[in-house]
């Protein structure tokens, strides 16, 4: 019984699926039309920047939205009409310039349900209920990429790149209805800077990093030199370089894959791995931390992310020619990455609410979205150049050198911490 009424008052949640879907399927299928049509590494490196510059803004709009006018339900439905709008309208497209306007699209309106996801876990259920309601949408969430994927895949086998644009679009119109469906502004709504008092809000919102809690100006690098101490900007240089990393690697894989001769049903294959690590381990990401703590655990996180980055190295450099043997190292290389990442995520978002002064709430996770934020943008438009100018292994190779400045600098953050206390004493 209890069950059952747990499970109903989820119902709302449900339209997450197929917009993550939607919106993860026409990001996807994006990189590889482009290349279709001809382009490059770089013009993917720069549809990738400007789809997360496009979610920085959104992000921000978005909030400021719901901040005024109080929405929930109406920002949901907006923003699958347009996903499904953008997608429907890919069918029609056949210029590079013109695509990597639509990535921008994509990005701005897909971040827009997060915000509103936060906002009605904490209306919709009990205060006591409020993490494992964020870990239930946080799993809903990641199936939808799964669903994504899996469905690129199997249409992929008998149609091409352009036709799925639809699927996503037909995908889009189901999470409107959805979200007509299940999805009603409540009576009342919470302050969203009062939310931020609560530590429960973190473990979801780490999960979005590009939800701006302050204006863009508020966050420029003076401002944040001054403001962080120098063990904090350990911490957040640390975390920067990581996603800096990760898009180094991540932004040019899919040309690799096609430039290697891995055909289109097949990237939707590897990217169906990489997501479904999401689902497979992350009902395990807060319970890992108790096996050696937060130390133990940020440094063993980096273990199977870089030797995932190294075997895409491995590929790039020493198989050649072998379509078959890349997509299998790719598999390999995904699971590791992600597991990773995984672990990685959950440590460092315990630190994180650790380090945040009793009413700096707002202010620190300004600045980590702020830190995340720049690792994208720099690692996507530094991949497209590196890949374009030096090859795909010297991309990756540089996604482990900053892989491991980030190990270093979170390393030297956790020694700071353990010895501060003798310090004071």
């Amino acid at each position: 019984m209890h069950a059952s009424l747990a499970l109903a008052s989820r119902n709302w949640s449900w339209f997450l699926v197929p917009m993550n879907a939607s919106s993860t399927g026409i990001s996807t299928i994006i990189p590889i039309y482009m290349l279709a049509l001809g382009g490059q590494v770089r013009e993917v490196a720069i549809a990738a920047f400007l789809s997360n510059l496009a979610m920085t803004l959104g992000a921000i709009f978005w909030g400021r939205l719901i901040d005024t006018m109080h929405w929930r339900s109406t920002i949901v439905a907006i923003c699958s009409a347009a996903v499904a709008i953008t997608a429907a309208s890919m069918y029609f497209v056949s210029s590079i310039p013109v695509l990597m306007l639509l990535s921008a699209v994509v990005g701005f309106f897909s971040v827009g349900p997060a915000p509103v996801t936060n906002l009605l876990v904490m209306e919709k259920s009990r205060k006591e209920e409020w993490l494992k309601t964020y870990s239930w949408t946080s799993l809903i969430s990641a199936v939808g990429l799964v669903i994504a994927m899996v469905a690129g895949y199997f249409w992929l086998l008998q149609y091409d790149a352009k036709t799925y644009a639809i699927a996503c679009s037909a995908i889009a119109i189901s999470s409107l209805a959805l979200t007509i469906m299940f999805v009603k502004d409540p009576q009342t709504t919470l302050d969203r800077r009062a939310l931020l008092r609560t530590p429960a809000i973190f473990y979801r919102l780490r999960q979005v990093p590009m939800i701006f809690f302050r204006p863009l100006p508020e966050l420029s690098t003076a401002k944040i030199r001054t403001q962080l101490s120098r063990k904090e900007l350990l911490f957040f240089a640390g975390i920067g370089l990581y996603f800096l990393s990760g898009n180094l690697m991540f932004t040019p894989y899919t040309p690799f894959l096609k430039d290697s001769g891995v055909s289109d049903a097949e990237v939707f294959l590897a990217y169906t791995i990489l997501h479904m690590c999401k689902v497979v381990f992350l009902p395990f990401n807060h319970r890992i931390i108790a096996l050696k703590g937060e130390e133990g655990m940020s440094k063993i996180a980096y273990i199977p992310r870089i030797m995932g980055i190294a075997l895409a190295v491995m590929a790039a450099v020493l198989v050649l020619a072998n379509p078959g043997s890349i997509l299998m190292i790719t598999l390999l290389a995904f699971v590791g990455t992600e597991v990773g990442f995984s672990m990685w995520s959950a440590t460092t978002t315990s630190s994180l609410l650790k380090i945040i002064p009793a009413g700096q709430e707002g202010r620190i996770l300004g600045i980590n979205s702020a830190v995340i934020g720049a690792g994208l943008l720099i690692g996507s438009l530094a991949a497209g150049e590196v890949s374009a100018a030096f090859g795909y292994g010297a991309t990756f190779a540089l996604a482990i050198a900053v892989a491991i400045a980030s190990f270093v600098l979170v390393s030297k953050f956790f020694k700071k911490v353990r010895v501060a206390p003798q310090v004071r004493a």
